[in-house]
């Protein structure tokens, strides 16, 4: 994931430093889209990490069956349409498979390899043969600072850049809306096509194929 290294601002914030008071009003922008349009119609889906359910929501109205997976209990408390389940993400193992499984935010951005492989293998172990697991992924260039950017009356400035050994790098990212300011430090790690390939063949899974020109969208399917 996106290794939080501590956050600030108003509300409760979860161990990584995601503040959950931002994620309940930040808007979904066309990810349900993009992953609708991905995918066959009434898709059973699990999704990883769903904070507060930004993208479940979307999902559910588009006509998906989603169960929705957060280690924070504060996150998954705001998720009441749905089946929810408090777990970190290495750690999840159900009995039931699914014809998605849907990790975004960046989570494979993690900045530790052997955690990383955690993730894609819960992945590769939730996904039906023939299924399909759809990550959302940083890629080089997107990190920088400073940087400011405006929409819809929210400002996110991006500074302190550091680039650090092994494609891995630190910045802290400050999202204000109206009179509320949130902050976060943030540690991630790019990826190159060959790392992710290796990495989703080590845990079971190959590279299908990117949903995205910027190969932001990847779709992986089980060996």
């Amino acid at each position: 994931m996106r290794v939080g290294q501590g956050g600030t601002g108003p509300g409760p914030h979860t161990p990584d430093g995601s503040a959950i008071e931002l994620y309940e009003v930040t808007p979904a922008h066309g990810e349900d889209e993009l992953i609708n349009a991905a995918i066959e119609p009434g898709s059973s889906i699990l999704e990883l990490g769903c904070g507060t359910g930004r993208i479940t929501r979307p999902l559910l109205t588009l006509g998906h069956q989603v169960v929705a997976v957060d280690e924070s209990p504060d996150m998954v408390a705001r998720v009441t349409e749905t089946e929810t389940i408090c777990s970190t993400i290495g750690d999840l193992r159900l009995d039931r498979r699914f014809d998605v499984v849907l990790m975004m935010s960046y989570l494979i951005n993690v900045a530790d390899d052997e955690e990383r492989l955690r993730l894609l293998r819960t992945c590769a172990h939730h996904v039906r043969p023939g299924g399909a697991v759809l990550l959302q992924q940083q890629v080089p260039g997107m990190l920088r600072g400073p940087t400011v950017m405006v929409n819809d009356h929210r400002r996110l400035v991006v500074s302190d850049v550091e680039e650090l050994p092994g494609n891995r790098q630190a910045a802290t990212l400050t999202h204000t809306i109206g009179d509320r300011s949130w902050s976060q430090r943030i540690l991630t790690q790019n990826l190159s096509d060959d790392q992710l390939s290796a990495q989703l063949i080590e845990a079971g899974l190959t590279l299908a194929d990117y949903l995205t020109p910027d190969k932001t969208w990847v779709r992986a399917q089980p060996i």
